[in-house]
């Protein structure tokens, strides 16, 4: 599922792609992609497009914003050419010749209304970001102080907790694996059993980590693009996920894979993240 550097490098593509475009018409192919309450407001421009935790937003003047939720395989791209992928579900017909498209294999991903509030996306610009009590903090927007506040002392185990996404928003599989790793931290230790030296760690990881995904723009095994169509390519870059069995580049020794009740799997060095 695509985490927070895969929806902020589409954010930012569409952003790039989109601003000041006018929606002229918008074609539903699947039935069951767009939410009943989605009305989508054509004739007016793209304000902007942004990011929460995981969904894409896109903007539109008047104050409409369309809440993208990718799923497993959903993908925004432009239309490149006369012909549709295979799996498109939605049409977005923008002036001066642009196309976007939401393409999905596994139909996964939902368009819906965003409930919104007023924010700076940059320097005297308003945009609508969608605010749900389900999602925590910004990950790349939260200090220390607030990052020990939400986290420190809890007795959920690390990993479950970044999946959680209520104190934290963003991260998931793949990325959770890869700031444990480079923090030391055993995937099934507890927040309330670290010091405070320990802790700091993992909140300094999580920032580099995600700003790092987001300059190669993402990671992509499979499904996910870039709204241009390209690969992320944080791929090369992992420690720790997905290379079960293969040498850690730190210390040489196998990767293990660890099996979750819940069915998600972690991806660890048992060296470079010794159990307690």
């Amino acid at each position: 599922m695509p985490e927070l550097p895969e929806a902020e490098t589409i954010a930012r593509g569409l952003d790039h792609l989109a601003r000041g475009r006018r929606l002229l018409k918008a074609r539903v192919l699947t039935a069951g992609i767009c939410e009943r309450r989605v009305k989508f407001p054509v004739g007016a421009r793209v304000r902007g497009a942004s990011r929460r935790a995981k969904k894409v937003l896109l903007t539109f003047e008047g104050g409409a914003t369309l809440l993208i939720s990718l799923g497993m395989t959903g993908q925004v791209l432009r239309r490149d050419g006369n012909g549709l992928p295979a799996h498109t579900h939605l049409i977005l017909t923008f002036d001066r010749g642009l196309e976007l498209l939401y393409v999905d294999p596994r139909r996964l991903g939902r368009l819906e209304p965003a409930r919104v509030a007023t924010t700076m996306l940059a320097p005297a610009e308003e945009v609508a970001v969608w605010c749900d009590g389900r999602f925590g903090a910004e990950p790349l927007d939260t200090t220390w102080p607030e990052f020990k506040r939400l986290v420190g002392g809890r007795r959920k185990v690390f990993k479950q907790l970044f999946l959680d996404q209520r104190p934290i928003a963003g991260l998931g599989n793949i990325y959770a694996d890869e700031v444990l790793f480079r923090a030391g931290v055993y995937p099934k230790a507890r927040p309330a059993d670290l010091n405070d030296e320990e802790l700091k760690r993992v909140w300094r990881e999580m920032r580099a980590v995600l700003r790092q995904a987001i300059r190669a723009c993402g990671t992509t095994f499979r499904d996910y693009r870039t709204a241009t169509g390209a690969a992320g390519g944080f791929v090369t870059r992992l420690y720790v996920y997905g290379r079960e069995g293969d040498p850690c580049r730190r210390c040489g020794k196998p990767i293990v894979r660890l099996n979750w009740p819940t069915g998600r799997s972690t991806h660890y060095c048992p060296t470079c993240q010794p159990e307690r």
